[in-house]
């Protein structure tokens, strides 16, 4: 009940989690003004005095928009602009001429700067944008990304943008001119920014380094997940929605704006990053939907098929709106709420794997956060990339994708090292059991030799029946005393006690008493075992066979014979089995702390006192060791209810 509770409370704090991270900054950018007291541009004017270029100035607002020119080289050619327009939004949004305006096309975006004196080169430029823009300050060039043209089928994007310093002259009015060309995203959807220049580049810089050392670990994980995937040969642990998942993540990393511009030209074959939107929805909602196989692989929770047609249609449906509906309805309404539809199969998998917490599988908890990490990034990239984000976190997915991969495949290398843990056990067990089998047999070997000699008593009993009549009618008393002596002798075999009903209890104790018997160690027993408890039959040899096998072997070391002794107890009371093994030792002991190390070689490989312990603790119970004077002690107690079903438990 304990362990449920606590399952509930950080399956709960996972949610809180991917919710709050991924809205605090929404909510900074909502509040951003109020918070920062940045400036805001207003009909085209945005006041700086006091502003220093040295941190980053965000340059959102009214701006001046012309629809269909290019002003940058004719700052005079259009001295009124077609409209005034939110910056950072979608043209598309607004209408010209009692028409909305269309995704596609080309238009200026103009600015004038106020109060702004900075004698350093500065630049502005747009962080992680889709389109193809082109800046300038008073006419002069500071950054540009991709073709443009006025010719739509010419328009080529990348995200990746060229900057330029720019040393403004005076303190006069200055200004910046935007020109965009797309052919999907309609306009500034993300806010400029200012920036000194040695700031911006050194900015960039540090965040490449970073952006291929996280994606050389994403990458690297990836490896190591394809290739424990190829050793793991048994079938039933191997993973493939694991495999699927990493490969769909590295494509997702590779078709952000941190990386697209690496592989343009290359895997892509120069196709415009506004054209792999389409790509990257496909990509999420499948990554979002096998979800659904992963959970049900690692935390025992089945959806119904139903169900599971039920998501596939949902998110079916939810790409064809992306894909079908003309691209001017899905900016003005549905550029943020399309991608967030999308994570309605997360919601219903939390409560199912909530209200099956008491069913948490081993390494659950941390695929769990694994997975909330990796939604959490898609939700703030959702954002981003959508302008509604001012904090500059395009990393953000890339990290949090690359902790999701390491998780992935650090969970796999973890179950198969439970794998091949297991098939230790497995042989850990098969030596025990070779070990019981040998002692059995031994003493069964022993219990048959009894057998046959008494079988061939009984059969010479006539014989001797005739030589004492003989001697006895013959008169010849002294000759019958010798002759009866000789046979008393020769028939003189000591049994081979039963010492409890329990058949492998009594094997092991048999063994062991035989083991006392040829080094002449006197060997007390008083065990009272039912035949059916709810030990298993291996962890009773772990703990009576060990136990023996070292006090016969300290008695081993003895000089004085007449001082060496085994006594062993066990009994069954109130539910538990009580053990306890005495022995005579000589007086030396390993000691590591309050533990006893074993230093015997014996048939169980090091078990040891350490692992009887262990054996014990897993049924609940305890045991001690300790000694006094010459005599070692090993106490045991553990719950054992005879009659009950057996209990399994890994050595």
């Amino acid at each position: 009940m304990r362990k449920e509770k606590c399952s509930g409370v950080w399956l709960i704090a996972g949610l809180l989690f991917a919710i709050l991270f991924s809205h605090l900054p929404v909510l900074y950018t909502s509040f951003y003004h109020p918070l920062t007291g940045a400036p805001t541009a207003t009909n085209g004017n945005m006041d700086l005095s006091g502003r220093s270029a040295s941190k980053t100035i965000v340059l959102d607002g009214k701006w001046e928009f012309y629809w269909n020119h290019l002003i940058a080289n004719n700052p005079q050619m259009k001295e009124k602009p077609d409209l005034l327009i939110c910056v950072p939004d979608y043209w598309s949004k607004y209408q010209l001429g009692g028409s909305y305006l269309p995704v596609d096309g080309y238009a200026s975006y103009r600015l004038t700067l106020r109060g702004l004196s900075d004698p350093n080169p500065i630049t502005v430029y747009l962080p992680d944008f889709g389109s193809a823009y082109r800046v300038t300050i008073d006419g002069k060039l500071t950054s540009e990304s991709g073709v443009i043209s006025t010719d739509t089928a010419k328009i080529s994007t990348t995200p990746k943008s060229e900057l330029y310093p720019v040393t403004l002259s005076s303190s006069a009015p200055h200004t910046i001119v935007i020109e965009v060309a797309t052919t999907r995203f309609s306009g500034l959807y993300m806010a400029p920014v200012m920036k000194e220049y040695g700031s911006a580049i050194g900015e960039n810089n540090t965040r490449n380094d970073l952006r291929l050392i996280l994606f050389g670990t994403a990458l690297f994980s990836f490896f190591i997940l394809a290739t424990v995937y190829v050793l793991s040969f048994r079938q039933n642990r191997r993973s493939p929605w694991m495999l699927v998942l990493g490969f769909l993540v590295l494509l997702r990393i590779m078709l952000t704006t941190e990386f697209y511009s690496m592989w343009q030209d290359t895997i892509f074959r120069g196709l415009s990053y506004e054209s792999t939107n389409t790509l990257m929805f496909f990509i999420t909602f499948s990554l979002i939907y096998l979800l659904i196989f992963l959970t049900q692989e690692f935390f025992d929770i089945v959806f119904s098929s139903r169900e599971k047609r039920g998501f596939l249609i949902y998110y079916v449906s939810l790409y064809l709106i992306y894909l079908l509906l003309p691209h001017g309805f899905y900016n003005r309404y549905l550029t943020v709420l399309v991608p967030l539809a999308g994570f309605t199969l997360t919601i219903y998998a939390f409560f199912k794997v909530y209200f099956h917490r008491q069913h948490m599988p081993k390494y659950g908890l941390l695929l769990y956060f694994g997975v909330v990490l990796a939604i959490t990034g898609l939700i703030i990239d959702c954002y981003y990339i959508n302008g509604s984000l001012y904090i500059n976190l395009s990393p953000a997915l890339l990290i949090l994708f690359s902790v999701f991969l390491m998780i992935l495949s650090l969970i796999y290398v973890l179950r198969v090292a439970d794998l091949y843990n297991e098939f230790a056990v497995s042989s850990s067990r098969l030596e025990l059991a070779k070990s019981q089998i040998a002692m059995q047999k031994e003493y069964y070997n022993t219990l048959s030799g009894q057998m046959n000699e008494i079988r061939a008593i009984r059969h010479d009993q006539r014989h001797f029946a005739g030589v004492a009549e003989r001697l006895l009618d013959d008169g010849n008393e002294k000759e019958l005393r010798r002759f009866l002596c000789e046979y008393v002798q020769m028939t003189d075999t000591e049994p081979l006690p039963v010492f409890c009903e329990h058949v492998v209890a009594n094997s092991i104790l048999g063994y062991y008493s035989l083991k006392a018997r040829e080094n002449s160690i006197p060997f007390r027993c008083a065990c009272a075992i039912s035949k059916q408890l709810s030990v298993s039959d291996t962890d009773l040899c772990v703990v009576l066979g060990n136990g023996l096998e070292n006090a016969i072997e300290a008695n081993m070391r003895l000089d004085e014979r007449n001082t060496r002794f085994v006594s062993t107890e066990a009994k069954i009371l109130n539910g538990q089995l009580l053990v306890k093994i005495e022995n005579a030792y000589d007086g030396r002991v390993n000691l590591s702390g309050d533990d006893y190390l074993s230093t015997k070689a014996g048939a169980f490989h090091g078990i040891g006192l350490h692992n009887i312990q262990r054996v014990v603790e897993a049924y609940g119970g305890y045991a001690k060791a300790f000694h006094t004077g010459q005599i070692f002690k090993l106490m045991i107690a553990f719950p054992c209810s005879p009659g009950l079903s057996e209990k399994q438990i890994d050595n």
